[in-house]
């Protein structure tokens, strides 16, 4: 019988000891998701940490799955993304004007991203075509990682009381 040479016990410590403090660290936040783990590719997969700060144009946020995105979700995995969180960057605020309806995101007048296509995803994807000023507790959230991403141009703006936390990257891999 072989047992497990010193350098492989020694990681395996290591990863135990890490998963040890990282449940710690989200115990501390008392129930408020202290520590996220982000594995969607719209933002680079890794740790997140909550952060004190009040949200504004240029942060990462968590925030709750909107309702307006929840049949789409329930449409592809069978849940309606209720108790689900998405991780976006916000690219516009209150008093930009947004505008979907040239097949591009503009935010006051600048293209920023190109809208996503519908036909390689089943179910389609729902768009959100609309020229708006956004209110006063209205986000645009984007992510132009990647060229689907699910955000603002699939279910609109998110309210600042969706907001969960804005949040830093720990680790990313």
């Amino acid at each position: 019988m072989t047992f497990l040479r010193p350098i492989h016990r020694y990681r395996i410590g290591v990863c135990l000891l890490g998963l040890l403090v990282l449940g710690f660290v989200v115990h501390l936040g008392g129930g408020r998701r202290f520590v996220v783990v982000n594995v969607s590719p719209s933002v680079t997969p890794g740790l997140y940490v909550r952060t004190d700060r009040l949200p504004g144009v240029g942060d990462l946020v968590s925030f709750e799955m909107p309702a307006a995105a929840r049949p789409y979700m329930f449409a592809r995995t069978g849940h309606d993304g209720e108790d689900w969180f998405l991780l976006k960057p916000m690219v516009a605020g209150p008093g930009d004007v947004v505008d979907t309806t040239r097949g591009e995101v503009r935010v006051n007048g600048v293209p920023v991203a190109l809208m996503p296509q519908t036909a390689d995803r089943v179910p389609s994807v729902p768009l959100w075509k609309a020229s708006k000023v956004l209110g006063d507790d209205e986000f645009f959230v984007l992510s132009t990682r990647v060229v689907n991403s699910f955000d603002s141009r699939c279910f609109g703006p998110i309210r600042v009381g969706d907001i969960e936390a804005v949040r830093r990257a720990l680790v990313t891999w």
